[in-house]
């Protein structure tokens, strides 16, 4: 239709709608899509998927994506989209569950559960494939390369979708003529359309059912599940603990380090068998009454980075098992009991497992478990990890420093006390929950403290032997935790810059954490869910902080607290979980007047195999700090960036949370190097469940930098060349405001309109896959943000 057809089309509505009818609307026009030859029959698995995971699973592949379209899978295509949200924070009842190849098996099941196609072509208008004419809707308005976009186009997690179904995406085109596909995005070139257009006109032809995994892999799911499924009373008890623990792991096994990679779930059928899965809301709920077998199924969707938390099997995690679990003296008495407030409760449930065993099972891979806590298929965990700074430092109590684990008295007496939000909880009043748990953590910490002081009467206080050196050689000893709105991730080491905050964990803080968080969240839970797992996680952070503050000189113990939680002094939480060691010493001699930073130091000076190489990037004392044999080229990017890391100023609080830096070598490309920036936001305090944007200190943010990548959701990319670099971090340093970000952009960032950005996240995304095979997956850009 021409612009003057359009106005002549507007004039006679508006007249006609001022009497009693309207006339219908135009159709919307939509950009033709390129195609294949027609006698080119297109195949999924080869080219469809390929398209697929470079350029939608980027945004489609976890649970926050839009619509709850995933397209990491022909399945999840195939599936298609709802209106129903997974995130809702005000939900009063729990949600239906809609976990792909979980909770239902058929295109059929999922139309029963309110999801409608993406592929099928009925309609009159258009394409009729809704998944086309979203595409041919981006193709009609396409971004301006290069350019912001409007201020007003919404790109917020929490914004409100619209979540079209065909019949309704003539009205959505209307009200959103810039909401087509890829959102907000550089386009798509011609060829990827082209295959995307011909498959579905082509009638969307499944993929053939995949493979069987390799040789080698069957024959150690069979030892796994022969394992898993053993008979005795014991194997039992433990095949179940290790569910639990397991249940967002992506398995792997040690000798085929890049896959395929297998989740474990509870099948009505035994080895051997097709599994047929007992989908269940939480790993420790009921399974029936009828047998079930523990079951490795292969990972079939495409590797995401944000759920891809690996965990190695192998004959010798087959011995360490059997040796913490198995071999180790106790006798169980009786299956535990699938009770939903007794489930939720691993101290109860587990009670016959040694201590001792639970304790360094979780130790010998902490840095999985720790991962487990903030990363995986929730996807969004704001509202609970806002609990935590964005950066600080984990130990953990030494075994035999552990009173839960060498007096066996002590879970017996606290067991109850210990009691996480259940699955029953959801409905409590917030009121009640609140004096609910600050009752139950007072007791539990008077409790222990008089085991503690039986054990040390004469109040000398810990050792730095009471700080778990890792048997030695496990580099698990030392984490640290990097906490942001859009991103969360654990890597071993002290990394960055001494933090303002570091955690002690004990076996009753690490086994509740992980229940809280993990086996008992339900990302589908309504708000009393959401915010009985943020309170209980409230005083287990204070916790952890408070028993790290028991190492050091008991006069600085509270000013060193105080300066954590300022303006946090009336929290009910706060004061219930006051210091209990003030009467207690410590063994350690200390030299200076900083404190924290000298044990943070004295713990890794302690045992360099587990310390792992010092951090000279974010902690060069004296530059310069090369690393060891380094390139001239790698000296140079490394004493340019060690100029920016570590630093407060207004500059810092301009950069997004997560960027990805590309440093180029223009005659040598094998040379290109990945950084990561990381901007830490300062906080007054982490105690309040809402407002944080009133707790921070922008002036105290600073900026770690890390070596390849970090996080999920990268928020921005930059690419530099290695001759530009001593620039690229002058100019940064001198960011004044918001505008002179936008300048720096400019020049170095690379916009989510730019033609570079698909090419460029095609590079990172092989890069990555180079760097680690084994740990790597695609990274979601449904946060890159609009700078």
């Amino acid at each position: 239709m021409s612009r003057a057809a359009t106005a002549l089309w507007l004039l006679a509505t508006t007249l006609l709608c001022l009497g009693m009818t309207c006339a219908q609307a135009p159709p919307v026009e939509l950009a033709t899509l390129p195609a294949p030859a027609e006698s080119e029959l297109i195949s999924f698995d080869e080219q469809v998927k390929p398209v697929l995971d470079r350029r939608c699973v980027v945004c489609h592949g976890c649970y926050d994506a839009p619509c709850q379209l995933l397209l990491s899978s022909h399945e999840g295509v195939d599936r298609g989209a709802t209106k129903d949200p997974v995130y809702h924070s005000t939900r009063l009842l729990t949600a239906p569950l809609t976990r792909l190849e979980i909770d239902a098996q058929t295109t059929a099941e999922w139309r029963e559960k309110n999801f409608y196609s993406v592929l099928e072509n009925s309609a009159s208008e258009g394409y009729g494939s809704l998944l086309l004419n979203m595409l041919a809707l981006g193709q009609s308005r396409p971004v301006t390369p290069d350019a912001r976009l409007p201020e007003d186009f919404p790109l917020a997690i929490d914004r409100e979708l619209s979540c079209p179904t065909e019949a309704e995406f003539e009205a959505y085109a209307r009200e959103h003529p810039l909401g087509g596909m890829p959102y907000g995005m550089a386009p798509l070139t011609d060829r990827e359309l082209g295959v995307l257009s011909s498959w579905v006109q082509q009638g969307a032809p499944p993929p053939p059912a995949p493979p069987p995994p390799p040789r080698a892999a069957l024959v150690q799911i069979e030892q796994w599940e022969g394992f898993l499924n053993g008979p005795s009373l014991k194997q039992r008890i433990t095949s179940r603990y290790l569910f639990e623990h397991w249940i967002f792991a992506h398995l792997y096994f040690e000798d085929l380090p890049t896959g395929p990679f297998f989740r474990i779930l509870r099948s009505s059928t035994p080895p051997g068998a097709p599994a047929v899965e007992i989908a269940t809301r939480r790993p420790y709920d009921d399974p029936g009454p009828e047998d079930f077998w523990y079951r490795l199924v292969p990972i079939e969707s495409t590797i995401v980075h944000k759920t891809h938390i690996v965990y190695p099997l192998g004959e010798s995690r087959m011995r360490r098992l059997s040796e913490l679990f198995l071999a180790s003296d106790w006798e169980p008495s009786k299956l535990p009991e699938y009770d939903a407030n007794e489930g939720s409760n691993p101290f109860e449930t587990f009670a016959e497992i040694p201590a001792r065993s639970r304790y360094q099972f979780l130790l010998d891979d902490a840095q999985y478990f720790v991962m487990t806590f903030i990363r995986g298929p929730v996807c969004r965990g704001q509202v609970a990890v806002s609990v935590i700074e964005d950066h600080f430092f984990v130990t953990f109590l030494d075994p035999d420093s552990d009173m839960s684990i060498v007096d066996d008295t002590f879970l017996d007496e606290t067991k109850s006390l210990l009691s996480l939000p259940g699955e029953n909880e959801s409905d409590l009043a917030v009121g009640r929950l609140w004096i609910k748990y600050n009752i139950a953590q007072r007791r539990y910490l008077a409790a222990r403290k008089k085991f503690y002081a039986l054990h040390d009467p004469d109040n000398l206080g810990p050792t730095l032997d009471a700080i778990w050196d890792g048997d030695g050689h496990n580099r698990n000893a030392l984490l640290t935790v990097f906490r942001h709105f859009d991103n969360a991730t654990v890597v071993q080491g002290f990394v960055g810059e001494i933090p303002k905050t570091a955690w002690v964990i004990d076996f009753p803080l690490f086994e509740r954490i992980y229940y809280d968080l993990v086996a008992n969240f339900d990302v589908f839970g309504n708000v009393g869910h959401q915010i009985s797992t943020r309170l209980y996680m409230d005083h287990l952070r204070m916790q952890s902080e408070n028993l790290f503050l028991a190492f050091l000189p008991a006069d600085r113990r509270q000013e060193i607290r105080e300066s954590w939680y300022v303006g946090a002094e009336r929290d009910r939480s706060y004061r219930v979980n006051k210091i209990v060691s003030m009467d207690h010493g410590t063994q350690i001699q200390f030299e200076t007047a900083d404190v924290k930073k000298e044990l943070l130091e004295k713990i890794l000076a302690r045992n360099p195999a587990v310390a792992g190489p010092p951090d000279r990037l974010n902690r060069c004392g004296e530059p310069p700090c090369d690393l060891p044999k380094a390139t001239p080229i790698e000296q140079r990017v490394q004493r340019a960036l060690q100029r920016i890391t570590g630093r407060t100023g207004a500059w810092v609080s301009q950069l997004p949370e997560m960027a990805f830096l590309v440093v180029r070598s223009r005659h040598q490309p094998r040379l290109d190097a990945s950084y990561t920036l990381v901007h830490n936001r300062a906080h007054t305090n982490v105690a309040a469940m809402f407002g944080e944007d009133k707790r921070l200190i922008p002036e105290q943010d600073t900026l770690t930098i890390v070596r390849g990548y970090l996080g999920s959701y990268p928020n921005l990319l930059f690419e530099v060349d290695i001759n530009d670099l001593e620039t690229f971090t002058h100019t940064l340093m001198s960011i004044e405001n918001a505008t002179d970000f936008e300048k720096f952009v400019d020049r170095w960032g690379i916009r989510r309109t730019s033609p570079r950005f698909w090419s460029t996240v095609d590079w990172i995304h092989q890069d990555a896959r180079r760097r680690r095979p084994t740990k790597a997956g695609i990274f979601d850009f449904g946060r890159y943000q609009n700078l």
